[in-house]
């Protein structure tokens, strides 16, 4: 493959990734009660990483602890989220309130849906070969 031929499909994903996105924001807009994509992206975290702190979030995602602090503010107020009093020591954990579980599976079925539709004509290997190069590329992008 040339480098122009490189570039070209370089620019090609990442137009397309911009475009799962778009779509991905509308189709949770269709919710009754949408989770904005910053609000899903926080509760995902928060429900896979077990003990994590607003500092362990802004962290993840390069983000101002004040940015942060917002924000779960925001998912607080929304009764999203709220803090673990158990646990003790350098910062409050959080953790996800039954409405943040329904709302995040709510959300994340909304997604899944809308990949399954995608994929239903693909073979077992075609689906399975997507799966290794996404992989792929998501632990490149955390390296």
């Amino acid at each position: 493959m040339g480098t122009e031929q490189r570039e070209t499909d370089i620019q090609s994903v990442y137009l397309h990734m911009q475009m799962i996105t778009r779509r991905a924001n509308a189709r949770a807009r269709q919710l009754a009660e949408p989770l904005s994509l910053v609000e899903h992206s926080l509760l995902r975290f928060i429900a896979d990483t077990p003990g994590t702190r607003a500092t362990d979030i802004a962290e993840a995602f390069a983000l101002n602890r004040s940015t942060v602090s917002r924000q779960v503010g925001t998912l607080l107020d929304l009764g999203y989220a709220a803090y673990d009093d158990a646990e003790a020591g350098r910062g409050r954990v959080l953790g996800l309130t039954d409405l943040g579980r329904e709302r995040l599976a709510a959300s994340a079925a909304v997604h899944r849906d809308a990949v399954n539709d995608r994929l239903a004509g693909w073979s077992e290997e075609q689906i399975s070969s997507f799966a290794a190069a996404l992989e792929r590329y998501n632990v490149a992008d955390s390296q």
